[in-house]
């Protein structure tokens, strides 16, 4: 059980608080845990499914990271490059740290979401990048 877990009951044991708040912070902690943590790469084999390059990136990493935004503006390969996200069109060229922000955590709200997944025929590779 985890630590958050043993403190709500603590408080309702104590009386605290009352089982109906207990169960929206509890409800709230579930939710919370539910969120997408990791930035993933795979590239796997498509004959044997043996993973041949396995990346885990946490979002943490990625939103701290975000914050140094202007460093990544060089990075972007043309003026004018967009993704299409959750129906949302991001020209990635005027993409602040804040935007980005805001994007990953709408993203890692919902459990798994598949940024790109290719099936590559000449190298019988799938590569799949998402967060989960």
């Amino acid at each position: 059980m985890s630590e958050e877990r043993m403190k709500i009951l603590k408080m309702v044991a104590e009386g605290k608080i009352t089982p109906e708040e207990a169960d929206r912070l509890l409800g709230a902690l579930k939710e919370s845990s539910e969120k997408a943590r990791f930035f993933r790469v795979r590239v796997s084999d498509k004959t044997t499914n043996r993973t041949k390059v396995k990346v885990d990136i946490p979002i943490g990493v990625l939103k701290f990271v975000s914050k140094l935004g202007t460093v990544f503006k060089g990075l972007i390969p043309e003026k004018g490059f967009k993704m299409n996200i959750k129906g949302k069109e991001i020209y990635l060229d005027e993409m602040t740290p804040e935007m980005l922000d805001a994007i990953l955590n709408e993203i890692t709200e919902g459990g798994k979401f598949t940024l790109v997944e290719v099936d590559d025929e000449d190298e019988n590779q799938h590569v799949e990048v998402f967060i989960e």
